[in-house]
């Protein structure tokens, strides 16, 4: 039987509607189309799926890792000598880089 090019399908973006352009790699797999409004539903959409099959999981997250994550104790703050001694350690060319983006949010000052 001699080879004969198959027929492509058409595929629809099953969010609006329009005839997809296929990826190369993806092919039939492919679920949307590339705007971004497509792939934010297709997102939500894949996470209800997910949330849907993972109900025990989702039902316990709280608890299993919410709630010990708050309740673990948080490093203190680097201290104003710490920084210093930090600071002093580094090659001048990344510590003068450091230097120039100023004042650090916490209100600690580089040397």
């Amino acid at each position: 039987m001699p080879w004969t090019p198959q027929r492509r399908r058409r595929k629809r973006c099953p969010f609006c509607q329009t005839l997809l352009q296929l990826h190369p790699r993806l092919g039939a797999r492919q679920g949307a189309c590339a705007a971004p409004a497509c792939q934010r539903a297709r997102h939500a959409q894949n996470c209800r799926t997910w949330r849907r099959q993972n109900r025990a999981i989702i039902r316990t997250h709280y608890q299993d890792y919410v709630q010990p994550a708050r309740a673990a104790p948080r490093p203190p703050p680097v201290s104003a000598d710490d920084l210093q001694i930090i600071l002093g350690s580094l090659r001048p060319e990344v510590r003068d880089a450091i230097m120039a983006q100023g004042p650090s949010p916490r209100g600690v000052s580089p040397p």
